[in-house]
């Protein structure tokens, strides 16, 4: 679910609310969110009604004058939990790097320096974990007779990519750094927060 908790996260930076609207904008490819995750304006109001039935946003409705009403999200308590509950945890899957990782990241890098510095040293813990699991599977993968040479080499070569991969993703990781020195660099006061 990044869309959804992307939309908790852009909630949890607001007290007043934000509407459909100014949630969008962020999911554009124009904006750093969006080239994440990209969301049309129907597919917003999918995940917000989501987000409503589940009890982490609440939707009022704004009067605009003349104009047609419009509804106001907030974030509620329960939804803020949960948001900190998906910061904090690392993904299990070299694969959700990609997604659901990076606007962890994202998020995490804009509320506080020290969340995203925790969050890249569990995402390095599971993926070390991942890659010590992925050369156990090599090896008794080499050691066993049953398979037929072919399928032995192709087990052996998916294998081979999902460490590749991994091992990709761990360098990555490493490359942030400078990144998170720039942040906190940029906003100390966050640091102590």
């Amino acid at each position: 679910m990044p869309a959804e908790h992307a939309i908790l996260g852009l909630l949890a930076e607001t007290e007043a609310g934000a509407h459909g609207y100014d949630l969008a904008r962020y999911f554009s490819s124009e904006e750093p969110l969006g080239t994440i995750v990209h969301l049309e304006p129907g597919m917003l109001y999918h995940h917000l009604k989501k987000l409503s039935k589940a009890g982490w946003v609440t939707a009022t409705v704004e009067q605009q004058g003349t104009r047609p009403p419009r509804q106001v999200y907030q974030l509620e308590p329960s939804g803020r939990e949960e948001l900190r509950r998906w910061l904090t945890e690392p993904v299990e899957r070299t694969r959700e790097i990609r997604l659901d990782f990076l606007v962890k990241l994202f998020f995490a890098l804009r509320s506080e320096p020290g969340l995203a510095e925790e969050l890249i040293r569990h995402q390095r813990e599971t993926l070390e974990r991942n890659a010590a699991s992925l050369a156990e599977q090599q090896r008794a993968l080499a050691a066993r007779e049953s398979l037929g040479r072919q399928e032995q080499e192709f087990t052996l070569a998916v294998i081979e990519l999902r460490r590749s991969q991994t091992n990709a993703a761990l360098a990555w990781l490493d490359s942030l750094k400078p990144v998170l020195e720039s942040r906190v660099r940029t906003n100390p006061a966050s640091e102590q927060a």
